[in-house]
């Protein structure tokens, strides 16, 4: 894992992706976030202590995968062309985390980079760039040698290089580093929250420039703040925590996009893709209250809609999805997709199901099923089985299955929404016949992908995870 992070580091540099600067400070880590504005919508760091637990953790899962010592040889000898040694010019830099990301919101015309890095040796660090084929002097700026390749500009200062995408944004880090108004280590802290901030790689940004005005008329995305996420690695798989902060504004519990509590729900069924959500009623209605506030227009056409189901048959969609407050399970493999959620009341989810159909287009079908003709020539089957509401791209037989399948609980969930992935079975789907042998190590080695989310007025949390057998 070692050699994957110096790789990454001399990929960024060999490409000219920035520039640099001197330490003011005896933390190498404040010095480097003082360089991005306060309010930069992406911000990481990616460990690089050899002798730190996070890269040696790193390290071990790696040397579960041999092809993966292929792959390093490889990018090593891509390195070596662009006149690059590894071991003696790279490996000698490595210690302190670097930090990378976009200084401001990507715009259609063009995107910010920023990297910086505070390297453990000068001498070395001046060597390495000095050796980069394509690599050219481009004078000085507030005492930091300036280097171009193409487009990018590199500045070093002493042991610290910077790395921008343009010789304006080399010298506003520079700017921010030496006369303030770059990000803090209380920034930081704020923004990671309860996150680990001892692991391979963590994220955060503010979402306050990145949100159009017209998403920010809902109030939970007006309360949006930031987010942040922080990724582990061990022998055993990799794990994702992830922070949504939605503080900014009053939030009450039925403002959020999926309920509070942290009771998950449990899946069903045997397709790779399996994902559940507790009171699917709340996601509807904060949906409909989105679509009300950030598109007027759109939902005028939708209550016109509503309106005419209501005077044509007593009940609208919405009567019907207020029934929907038990559990949504939803699985596919991406050709056969089905869902069933649980009704608070099956009699009236009946009566209302056979007045709405043939308002929605739906053809009555055999055992009280309903077919409805979507795009393309497809069929979506749906009906009630008890007190399950079933629907999909699916047939019937393959639906009541479905609705009587017996549920499991996704380990360690916590809240109202909860996944499962087999990227085994996905891929063998996805290449069928035609996978590579080279692959079957790789992907008889990996489990699934589990993880959950959970949500408050202050915030949405969420965890994630890659099981390695």
């Amino acid at each position: 894992m070692r050699r994957a992070l110096l790789v990454l580091t001399l990929c960024v540099v060999a490409a000219g992706c920035g520039s640099s600067s001197s330490p003011r400070s005896s933390n190498p880590l404040a010095a480097e976030l003082s360089y991005f504005p306060a309010g930069s919508p992406f911000v990481a760091t990616v460990a690089t202590n050899a002798q730190g637990t996070a890269v040696e953790d790193a390290e071990s899962l790696l040397a579960a995968f041999p092809l993966a010592k292929l792959g390093i040889t490889a990018l090593e000898s891509q390195l070596t062309s662009s006149g690059v040694d590894y071991q003696s010019e790279v490996e000698p830099l490595f210690g302190n985390p670097i930090v990378l990301g976009a200084p401001e919101a990507p715009s259609r015309a063009s995107a910010s980079f920023l990297a910086v890095w505070v390297t453990k040796s000068a001498a070395e660090l001046a060597t390495l760039v000095k050796g980069l084929h394509g690599v050219t002097g481009a004078g000085t700026l507030d005492g930091a040698a300036l280097y171009r390749r193409g487009s990018v500009v590199l500045a070093l200062d002493g042991p610290t290089v910077v790395l921008g995408s343009s010789a304006p944004e080399v010298g506003a880090a520079l700017a921010r580093h030496a006369h303030g108004g770059g990000l803090t280590p209380s920034a930081y802290a704020s923004a990671m929250g309860n996150l680990s901030r001892s692991t391979l790689v963590q994220a955060f940004g503010s979402l306050a420039a990145t949100l159009p005005a017209s998403a920010r008329r809902v109030p939970w995305v007006a309360a949006i703040r930031g987010y942040a996420a922080s990724l582990s690695v061990t022998s055993s798989g990799v794990s994702v925590q992830l922070r949504l902060d939605t503080s900014g504004g009053a939030l009450t519990a039925s403002e959020l996009p999926i309920a509070a509590g942290s009771a998950p729900p449990a899946l069903a069924g045997k397709l790779p893709i399996a994902v559940g959500l507790h009171d699917p009623a709340q996601t509807i209605a904060f949906l409909e209250g989105a679509t009300r506030s950030a598109d007027p227009a759109g939902y005028a056409r939708f209550a016109r809609r509503e309106n005419a189901a209501r005077r044509k048959t007593g009940d609208d969609l919405d009567t019907f999805a207020a029934l929907l407050t038990g559990n949504l399970i939803v699985e596919s493999d991406t050709h056969t997709t089905m869902g069933r959620a649980d009704v608070s009341d099956p009699a009236s989810a009946a009566r209302q199901l056979a007045k709405l159909a043939p308002f929605l287009g739906a053809k009555a079908s055999a055992g009280g099923f309903y077919s409805l003709a979507v795009a393309r020539g497809k069929v979506v089957n749906l009906g009630l089985v008890g007190s399950e509401l079933v629907a999909g791209r699916a047939s019937v037989a393959q639906l009541r299955a479905f609705a009587a399948a017996p549920t499991t609980p996704v380990a360690n969930a916590q809240g109202s929404l909860a996944f499962r992935i087999s990227l085994l079975e996905l891929a063998r789907l996805g290449l069928g016949k035609t996978a590579n042998p080279f692959l079957a190590p790789v992907l008889g080695a990996l489990g699934d992908i589990t993880g959950s989310a959970s949500a408050t007025p202050a915030g949405v949390a969420g965890q994630a995870g890659l099981r390695v057998k």
